[in-house]
């Protein structure tokens, strides 16, 4: 009896393995949310080299490179100060930038910066030779507004 169960069971099972596979599609959306932003991605040099009562302008040249998400308007890139007076060496500079892009390329994109240190200025130095390492107001803020 039990054998006449189980080729009944065998039969019945080869019988339901006739049917076919079938497939199905949908559409689905994938949703992104960017955030736009803008980076200073290398710092300038910037540096003088001043002896007291020189008669021209010491200058420096240097640049840096910004990175802003492509087509971002870029709205202005500033600095904090651009005339200033080092508090160690009593020395007047003034800065520049120029070359500022108008939008983000996804790149680094460079940007110049030039300082003059103006002729006939005395400083304060009480060695032959000073820095201004303990200037309070030697460091320089870049800022990018887009």
């Amino acid at each position: 009896m039990k054998k006449l169960i189980l080729a009944t069971a065998l039969g019945l099972a080869a019988v339901g393995m006739s049917a076919q596979a079938a497939t199905a599609t949908g559409n689905f959306d994938v949703t992104i949310n960017l955030t736009s932003a803008c980076e200073i991605q290398t710092s300038p040099t910037a540096a003088f080299t001043y002896t007291s009562f020189q008669s021209t302008a010491a200058t420096f040249s240097s640049s840096f490179n910004v990175r802003c998400t492509n087509t971002l308007p870029i709205t202005s890139i500033t600095l904090d100060s651009t005339s200033v007076t080092d508090d160690a060496t009593n020395l007047a500079y003034t800065l520049a930038l120029s070359g500022v892009p108008a939008a983000g390329t996804g790149a680094a994109q460079s940007v110049s910066i030039t300082g003059s240190m103006a002729a006939n200025q005395s400083g304060t130095c009480a060695t032959a030779t000073c820095t201004n390492a303990a200037a309070t107001n030697k460091q320089r803020t870049l800022t990018i507004t887009y």
